[in-house]
């Protein structure tokens, strides 16, 4: 396990929100990939089973 680097001083509130902003755009980007994933594997799905009809 990693141990805590406690010679690192704390985040000032600006670095605390700029820390907050990049997590929140890597989850809205993370989201748009997973939306994007599913409505892929949905039209896959939809053309396969369209033509195998």
């Amino acid at each position: 396990m990693s141990e805590i680097d406690t010679s690192k001083s704390p985040m000032t509130p600006e670095q605390q929100k700029a820390y907050q902003a990049r997590q929140k755009q890597r989850a809205v980007i993370m989201a748009g990939i997973l939306i994007f994933l599913v409505i892929l594997f949905y039209l896959i799905t939809f053309v396969k089973i369209g033509s195998s009809l």
